[in-house]
């Protein structure tokens, strides 16, 4: 897999911990509700896993967020420019 396919799913896997734990809800909580293993749910907030479309929506209407919100950049900032500022933070 690509370096900047690891870091996105990285950002990604960081955003859904990040929910989850403001919701307070442990992987497996999350994972029942998404339909998914607790194994599967542990693999993708670590990015050891693809994510699917499919499941990221499911995970985003969860939450109650675009699925944009996963990926989202700041204002103006290209997606090559955030994978060189991000790869510092991995």
């Amino acid at each position: 897999m690509k370096a900047d396919s690891i870091i996105l799913l990285k950002l990604i896997g960081r955003r859904i911990k990040e929910l989850r734990e403001q919701e307070n809800l442990s992987q497996l909580q999350l994972a029942n509700e998404v339909d998914l293993s607790k194994t599967h749910m542990g693999r993708i907030e670590r990015a050891e896993s693809n994510v699917t479309v499919e499941t990221l929506n499911r995970i985003a209407e969860f939450f109650n967020v675009p699925i944009t919100y996963f990926l989202k950049l700041k204002k103006g900032l290209s997606l090559t420019i955030f994978l060189t500022k991000i790869k510092h933070q991995f």
